[in-house]
């Protein structure tokens, strides 16, 4: 007798076979979902770092030094309206941003070329080094305020007094951005840390190119430019000057173009490196976002030169560049600045012996007052303009106009031109010397048909800045009326900083007289 066949029941196998395949899926799932958790807390760490850099790339745009010769430095240009930056005279001093300032000296080196003497290169060159070493004390001050080590960290402040930490700004910013991630999804900020750089690239700056381009010594590539670009070599006569990248508004810049610090290379771009950790210590998460500061506008406008011939001109002394370059003005002279206060105003005050340069000759002395009236101009003046009033005639002849007060005024305005005014009257008649400024009297310096031509020389803008400047931190000081037609004369003064703005300010006076005409008008 058979036995019926005894058949298993299949549906056991397919149950264990649909609990190893569910367990293969929750696998899966968990791989997958931590995998995706994983990107989405990156994508996040990542967002919160860019902001962060942002935050500290603003910060990095605020800090200002105070430099022995140029005052107030930063990376951008700041207004005259800081707390903590007053000079003596109670009034608030800009700020200069360093590109600003590199091309300013790139300007005189171009001017001094075509000037063509050893004087004027010399101050070009002396202006370039001092430019320089105000660099190397603003990436000093900016590196020190990224340093989360401690061992060169600097105690960095803006125009106002108020600290700087670019690095406590960052986390703050992170922080915000990353709360919620850091709070709900266990994870916390392990380290966050901050250095300078620059990026491989060319960047922006608002920095303008002399213009026109044919004189500014720049290649053919760079000629359609109206700005100098960032981080790149513009090079003249021998001579590297690289600028720092600035933007509209601070921006992201790529991080895979971030170059480390490089003393040359014009440095302004921070780069943030921050690392996440999973609060069961299984897990870390590393990004990093580099970021470019914004710059500011250079509105400060240049201060007067006043070329004055009270009793006529002289043959010799026709044009600014027959003064430049006189062999008659070789003559050494002793030179003086004015201390404890502005001479003959402040009971205190006394002239002595330059600190600096005690002597030298007429034409040296003249020279370095005209490159100092130029840097109060930046780097605005067009070359063509600025050449053009080399060569103005003080006597009337080649189609310049003649001056009434025997008085010409030169100033440059918004848009780089140099005018030139001949008032009907003087205006800055009284007879100061600032406080640590320069000043000097030549007698018997020219000769003309047989007649002998004193020179006398206030330089009012030789020193920059609190530490040498004196009581004005050689600021130049507003006329009591106003000078320049174009500026609204019931506004003058208005603001904070007013005065810093006005545009009738007496940078440089040079007077050419004849004491023997004046002696016989008197009747002596």
């Amino acid at each position: 007798m058979r036995h019926p066949q005894y058949r298993r029941p299949q549906d056991g196998s397919f149950y264990i076979l649909y609990i190893g395949l569910a367990a293969m899926l929750i696998v899966a799932w968990n791989i997958f979902a931590d995998l995706g958790m994983t990107g989405i807390v990156s994508y996040r760490h990542r967002c919160a770092l860019e902001a962060a850099s942002l935050a500290a790339a603003r910060d990095l745009s605020t800090i200002v030094i105070e430099d022995p010769r140029w005052g107030y430095v930063a990376l951008t240009d700041h207004p005259p309206v800081g707390d903590e930056t007053l000079a003596e005279d109670g009034y608030p001093l800009p700020v200069t941003g360093i590109n600003t300032i590199m091309a300013t000296v790139r300007l005189e080196l171009i001017v001094a070329h075509a000037v063509g003497t050893n004087e004027a290169l010399d101050c070009a060159r002396s202006d370039l080094a001092s430019a320089r070493a105000a660099a190397r004390r603003l990436n000093s001050a900016l590196r020190g305020s990224l340093d989360s080590s401690g061992k060169n960290k600097i105690e960095a402040r803006n125009i106002h007094g108020k600290k700087v930490q670019p690095l406590i700004s960052a986390r703050q910013v992170y922080r915000e951005n990353a709360r919620q991630m850091l709070d709900c999804l266990s994870w916390d900020l392990a380290s966050l840390g901050g250095e300078l750089g620059y990026i491989e690239d060319e960047g922006s700056t608002n920095t303008p190119v002399p213009q026109p381009a044919n004189l500014a010594s720049i290649e053919r590539s760079m000629e359609d430019r109206k700005f100098y670009p960032a981080f790149t070599e513009v090079s003249a006569f021998d001579e590297s000057f690289r600028f720092a990248g600035l933007g509209k508004q601070a921006s992201l810049v790529e991080t895979a173009l971030f170059r480390p610090f490089d003393a040359a290379a014009g440095c302004s771009v921070v780069k943030l490196k921050g690392t996440i950790k999973k609060r069961d210590g299984k897990r870390n998460l590393a990004a990093a976002a580099c970021a470019q500061p914004a710059y500011n506008e250079d509105r400060v406008p240049a201060g007067y030169m006043v070329v004055r011939f009270p009793d006529g001109v002289p043959a010799t002394a026709r044009t600014l560049r027959s003064l430049l370059s006189a062999d008659q003005l070789r003559n050494k002279i002793a030179l003086f600045s004015s201390q404890g206060g502005d001479y003959p105003v402040d009971p205190q005050a006394r002239l002595v012996a330059d600190p600096d340069l005690p002597e030298a000759s007429v034409r040296q002395a003249f020279t370095r007052a005209f490159f100092d009236w130029l840097r109060t101009a930046h780097a605005r003046p067009r070359l063509d303009s600025l050449y053009a009033a080399l060569d103005y005639q003080f006597d009337g002849t080649g189609g310049s106009e003649r001056s009434p007060s025997g008085a010409y005024l030169f100033t440059v305005d918004e848009h780089g031109a140099v005018r030139i005014n001949t008032p009907q009257s003087y205006p800055f008649s009284t007879q100061t010397a600032y406080e640590n400024q320069l000043y000097t009297v030549a007698f018997s310096a020219l000769n003309s048909f047989d007649q002998n031509w004193t020179i006398r020389i206030r330089d009012q803008v030789h020193r920059l800045g609190r530490q040498e400047g004196g009581k004005h931190a050689g600021q130049p000081m507003p006329s009591l009326d106003p000078v320049d037609p174009y500026q609204d004369e019931s506004k003058r003064l208005l603001a904070v900083a007013g005065d810093r703005y006005d545009r009738s300010r007496l940078a440089l006076e040079l007077e050419i007289s004849n004491p023997t005409a004046f002696n016989q008008e008197g009747g002596m």
